[in-house]
């Protein structure tokens, strides 16, 4: 369970570029929390972002999970706290067929981003099925220039 919670934040919360989940489906929304350009392209941005994250979990893309999330990320489930390193490494070692996002709201303070959605999975890891719904907060910020995921908190609903 905490493998696949593992997986679903490193999953959700940085690693994203609308390949087999794309951003502008149905049931995809982003909240307007500052009105103007700059907040609506940085809601943009981080939505693309999340939709890269899922989409480099089911591709097995440590390369563009490695770019998108923060080297001091921290992950939490209901039972366990991981590191960066662990959801790459769990994403290598499961199986996740599809990870579709819904109901993504982005709400900005300043070089900040939380993030919360809903995400109905089908993957595995190991002998044990972990298909369902989860909610996820995802935490960005901005460093460099960049939006990078600092951390992430995944719990599946039941």
């Amino acid at each position: 369970m905490m493998k696949h919670l593992l997986r679903m934040s490193v999953v959700v919360a940085l690693i994203l570029s609308i390949a087999s989940c794309s951003g502008s489906g149905a049931g995809t929304s982003v909240a307007t929390i500052s009105p103007g350009p700059a907040s609506d392209n940085a809601e943009q941005t981080i939505t693309r972002l999340e939709h890269d994250w899922v989409t480099a979990i089911v591709n097995k893309d440590t390369v563009t999970l490695d770019r998108l999330i923060a080297d001091d990320f921290s992950g939490t489930t209901n039972d366990q706290i991981y590191s960066k390193g662990d959801a790459i490494e769990d994403v290598k070692t499961g199986t996740h067929e599809s990870l579709d996002l819904d109901n993504i709201r982005v709400r900005l303070f300043g070089d900040t981003a939380v993030v919360t959605m809903g995400q109905t999975e089908k993957s595995r890891h190991g002998d044990s099925d972990f298909s369902g719904h989860y909610l996820f907060t995802d935490v960005w910020a901005k460093r460099n220039g960049q939006w990078i995921a600092v951390a992430s908190h995944g719990s599946r609903v039941r």
